[in-house]
């Protein structure tokens, strides 16, 4: 059997030191592994240029020319993700794509990353939970209401809008086939499973364009509606969040249980 294949797709957003940290490790660690990072536009073009300069000599390592400006909570994350498995859909198929972001950090050795993939060969990685599993803030609400405006740059504006269109019933109906479910945005697809998202998605993205953090729904609506029985409701990924459901920083590794691969927000 052909050694397994990952695909590690990178959303960085303003640190290339983070990146590289992060990047330079997958590519030393996975000798057949593929890198594609998707740079924020809003980053500005320096840094970009000098990322894509840095890894220019890097045959599996692909820094996305096509780049979009990411909004927390926005559909500029799903897109920017779109757009790194498109990219890899032109130019190679693997066994698995792993999304992260340029705060993860492997916290095994990859090679234990792959030992279970190929275990767990087929399997899906990504959480597909109902409502209770977001801790604080709105919840049916994120895509019953259409949230037009980044929150964090205006929000009482983004409240306004979405208590306007309260008062006046403008609420949307969730598209016929669509059980709506919500999870971590980290996830480990197959070929398989990514082929189809990228099929079906079209149908949905006008439904899913103004819901309010969509990372954490379009691809776990998709999975649980139309492909749950390969679905095995874990990630890979350990993040740290409070009460309120904030993620925080993680600076030892010691408490990590085994199951987990990488760990977000690493310092």
């Amino acid at each position: 059997m052909a050694d397994l294949s990952i695909t590690y797709l990178v959303l960085a957003h303003k640190s290339t030191s983070r990146v590289t940290r992060l990047v330079d490790k997958l590519l030393l660690e996975d000798a057949n592994g593929q890198v594609i990072i998707h740079f924020d536009k809003k980053s500005g073009k320096a840094p970009y240029k000098w990322l894509s300069d840095y890894y220019a000599k890097a045959p599996r390592c692909h820094v996305l020319l096509s780049r979009v400006n990411c909004g927390w909570g926005q559909w500029s994350l799903v897109e920017a993700t779109l757009r790194m498995l498109r990219y890899a859909q032109d130019s190679h198929k693997t066994d698995y794509y792993y999304l992260l972001s340029e705060y993860c950090y492997p916290t095994q050795r990859l090679s234990a990353l792959k030992e279970h993939l190929e275990k767990h060969r087929g399997t899906n990685f990504i959480e597909c939970e109902d409502s209770s599993w977001i801790k604080g803030g709105i919840r049916e609400d994120r895509y019953l209401y259409r949230h037009f405006l980044d929150k964090r740059k205006y929000p009482r504006l983004h409240r306004w809008t979405y208590k306007w269109q309260k008062w006046l019933g403008f609420k949307l109906e969730v598209p016929k086939g669509l059980t709506i479910r919500f999870g971590s945005q980290w996830w480990c697809l197959t070929q398989e499973a990514i082929d189809y998202v990228l099929l079906v998605e079209p149908t949905y993205r006008y439904f899913f364009r103004w819901t309010w953090i969509p990372d954490e729904m379009v691809f776990q609506t998709i999975f649980f509606s139309f492909l749950k029985e390969s679905l095995f409701n874990n990630i890979l990924t350990y993040s740290y969040f409070d009460k309120n459901g904030k993620a925080g920083s993680i600076n030892d590794k010691k408490n990590i249980p085994d199951k987990f691969f990488f760990a977000r927000k690493w310092l």
